[in-house]
This record gives C-alpha cells, sequence and structure tokens, in this order.
C-alpha cells in the first residue's frame, strides 16, 4: 500500500469523545482486520503521518507506540513501520472482528436470517 493511499483512510474526529491516538489506532487496526492491510506493508512514518493529517507528532507517536506494543506493527530503524506478519493473529484484532462477527449476526436475526443460514454460509467461507 502506497503511503498516500492509507492517509485518505484515516480520518480524524476531532469533535469525538475519543482520543485522537486511539481513533488512529483503531483504524489502522481495522485496516488490517479488514485486509486493506497486510502483513509487512509498510505504514506512513509518525512525522509523515502528523504532517499530513496536522497532528502533534507525539500523538501519532503515542499511537504507533501502544501498536507496536500489541504486536500489530513492528518498527526498522531507518526504514520505517510495517504492519506484523503476526498482526491478524493478535488477541486484540481477534476479539474485535469477533465483535463485528456479533453485531452482524445479530442483526441478520432481527431481519430473518436463521442459524442454519449462518451455518451453511460459515461453512461456504471455510471450505
Amino acid at each position: 500500500m502506497r503511503n498516500g493511499r492509507m492517509i485518505l483512510l484515516i480520518q480524524i474526529d476531532t469533535r469525538s469523545r475519543t482520543p485522537i491516538f486511539e481513533q488512529i489506532k483503531h483504524q489502522i487496526t481495522e485496516l488490517v482486520i479488514s485486509g486493506v492491510l497486510s502483513a509487512h506493508d509498510q505504514i506512513p512514518s509518525i512525522r509523515g503521518l502528523s504532517r499530513d493529517l496536522k497532528l502533534n507528532v507525539n500523538t501519532v507517536k503515542r499511537a504507533f507506540s501502544e501498536l507496536e506494543q500489541a504486536g500489530v506493527i513492528y518498527t526498522l530503524t531507518g526504514r520505517g513501520s510495517f504492519i506484523a506478519e503476526t498482526a491478524i493473529l493478535n488477541s486484540q484484532l481477534k476479539a474485535k472482528a469477533f465483535e463485528g462477527i456479533a453485531t452482524a449476526l445479530k442483526i441478520g436475526r432481527a431481519n430473518g436470517i436463521t442459524k442454519d443460514m449462518v451455518i451453511e454460509a460459515v461453512n461456504e467461507i471455510f471450505d
């Protein structure tokens, strides 16, 4: 993924009660879960992202630091930050993905989707 494209995918809501560093973490995590970002894809530099989104460098640095601690990204000195190979295996990402599945199932049930229909869809996806 080109660095410039990712910037367009990250949108900061300055009116949100969610801290900006959390918004960055959440959105990068969502990009991994959704498959937009894959293992070893380079993400923008801390300075580059802070400049392009007009944010304080320390805000972006905190988001990247927490993503690295969670095993979602890794940094190579002088080369930049990249999506970790094990990012999708990360328990936080799995929990977030499962939360999305649970929400979708509840909506589906409310709209007449049966358990058998879900099981059939799951079997098609995983086979």
